[in-house]
């Protein structure tokens, strides 16, 4: 008898072949030990140059979460561990940021 094949939750593709459950991969060049997530749930690397933004009092950070960067691109959500409110949450990765 075959065994079942276990589906992600997010796409119905099987498990390990979709974005959501394929283990991610950061580029050795864009590892991110800090990332600032916006009030509108966006990641951005400090020093972002499209960023005007000069008071933080209302964002969160990530800080030290392995493939946290690579993780938000796929589609995970990680919320803030650090910074002003950590009751962010990063949805999505700032185009500009990478």
């Amino acid at each position: 008898m075959a065994s079942a094949v276990v589906r992600c939750e997010l796409c119905e593709l099987p498990v390990g072949q979709c974005p959501h459950t394929r283990p991610a991969q950061p580029a050795p060049s864009r590892a991110h030990h800090q990332i600032l997530v916006s009030p509108s749930g966006t990641a951005h690397v400090p020093g972002c140059m499209h960023n005007t933004e000069s008071r933080f009092d209302e964002w969160g950070e990530i800080r030290d979460v392995p493939n946290a960067w690579e993780r938000i691109k796929t589609g995970q959500a990680i919320q803030a561990n650090a910074g002003a409110d950590r009751s962010r949450v990063a949805t999505k990765v700032c185009s500009t940021c990478g």
